[in-house]
């Protein structure tokens, strides 16, 4: 009897665990990517975990560890043909820039003023409308820069929007640097 019911807690553990893993591969999870302090998955977005979801989440990765990094190179390999920055500001044309002043940007603002970077990101939503993809996502940005000789830390919590579109087979960033 004993035998019995030892052989029936383990069918149920091994059932149990079984359904588990089957639920939690449904989603995408933080520890299905790399560095998970710096880019994570908040647990009520319920992406679902399929091959799309996942390239577009590591190319935002990539886009993460790249700024962190300040690796430009990176960056302009990763922004679409079409990439298009209204500077948030829809009344101001002025701050509003395209691929062609992508290179202008990032060296101004990350090679020439930034000295260090610490960049966590958490993915709140992915979301599709026909071939654009957003990516929904709060951040923490931490950085030092330089101005006269003297060096200054500044952080910004704040959330984002990253529009990807895949082009020649990559995700490419179409708007939200």
């Amino acid at each position: 009897m004993k035998s019995r019911l030892r052989y029936f807690y383990v069918a149920c553990l091994i059932l149990v665990s079984f359904v588990a893993s089957a639920c939690a591969s449904n989603f995408v999870q933080t520890k299905d990517f790399e560095q998970p302090y710096y880019f994570s998955i908040d647990e009520e977005s319920k992406i679902k975990n399929d091959d799309t979801n996942v390239a577009i989440l590591k190319a935002v990765q990539k886009y993460r560890d790249a700024m962190a990094n300040k690796d430009i190179e990176t960056l302009k390999s990763m922004v679409s043909k079409d990439y298009y920055e209204n500077g948030s500001t829809t009344d101001d044309l002025t701050d509003d820039y395209g691929n062609e002043r992508i290179e202008e940007i990032l060296n101004d603002y990350l090679a020439q003023s930034v000295k260090d970077i610490r960049y966590i990101i958490e993915i709140k939503q992915l979301t599709q409308k026909g071939l654009e993809y957003y990516v929904d996502y709060q951040y923490i940005w931490n950085f030092r820069y330089e101005v006269a000789g003297q060096s200054y830390w500044q952080s910004k919590n704040d959330t984002n929007r990253l529009t990807l579109v895949e082009e020649d087979g990559e995700w490419k960033i179409k708007g939200g640097l």
